[in-house]
């Protein structure tokens, strides 16, 4: 016996009301829009110096330049498009797609993942370049075409895998790895532990999620890390900058005194 959309689908899902449906929707639009045109301006200059000369493009712009096509890709599909690539039947506000779409926006939900990892590997490139003094070129030698390739792969990995149990469902206006209807099986605080998962499955939710907040609170702390040992760094090497031109002022005074 198949659900209705009704029985599928719960209005206001995580909000209260239409006009914060609506408040949501423009404000992700709006925000999603700068994104994409600041990452697109990223990608723009760090190109024309590439076809101008590209020697002259740095570990630091190609990182940024990946950094840039993950965002562009992420803002756009999951965060512009939005509800227009949610099911209609979802009721939300904007909704005018299918399921297809829905996945299609759920894969692209995971680019955010690569835009996490590039924001890693520029602190670890600031990490041994300042502290551990490396050279742009000791990076690029021996760690900088690894990390793009990992993170491409890995993204696409871990965007893959949910395609093969129907795994991208609408919730909140929007398609990520969750249970469809959404209150199915025991999924986080959400199930209810009686109703039938008609697409996905709450333990696929389950892995995603804690992948999901795993990524965000390693690479954070990772990235919190480096910037405060940078700051110890730069701070170490000012004050022995400023011992030297003490003592250089001494002698200098020492020598006119004599």
């Amino acid at each position: 016996m198949s659900s209705s959309p009704e029985q599928l689908y719960a209005p206001y899902s995580c909000m209260d009301n239409a006009s914060q449906e609506i408040a949501r929707v423009i404000c992700q639009k709006i925000s999603s829009s700068l994104s994409i045109m600041g990452s697109s301006h990223i990608l723009s200059l760090v190109y024309k110096k590439w076809k101008h000369d590209r020697s002259r493009v740095d570990p630091y712009q190609r990182i940024m330049a990946g950094y840039s096509a993950f965002d562009i890709l992420f803002s756009f599909f999951y965060w512009f498009l939005g509800s227009w690539m949610t099911p209609r039947e979802t009721g939300w506000y904007g909704a005018v797609g299918n399921t297809a779409t829905c996945t299609m926006q759920g894969f692209f939900f995971f680019m955010g993942y690569g835009t996490a990892m590039y924001q890693l590997t520029l602190s670890l490139q600031m990490l041994l370049l300042v502290t551990f003094m490396w050279t742009p070129q000791k990076f690029e030698r021996l760690l900088e075409y690894k990390i793009h390739i990992f993170i491409g792969v890995s993204a696409v990995i871990v965007s893959s895998f949910p395609l093969f149990f129907n795994g991208y469902n609408p919730q909140c206006g929007t398609c990520s790895p969750a249970p469809l209807p959404y209150w199915c099986g025991n999924w986080v605080h959400l199930g209810d532990g009686t109703t039938e998962c008609i697409r996905g499955n709450d333990l696929l939710s389950h892995v995603y999620k804690i992948i999901f907040w795993f990524c965000i609170s390693s690479i954070s702390l990772f990235c919190t890390g480096a910037m405060v040992s940078v700051y110890r760094s730069v701070y170490l090497e000012e004050q022995k900058m400023i011992q030297y031109r003490f003592h250089s002022e001494v002698e200098a005074e020492e020598e006119k005194a004599s």
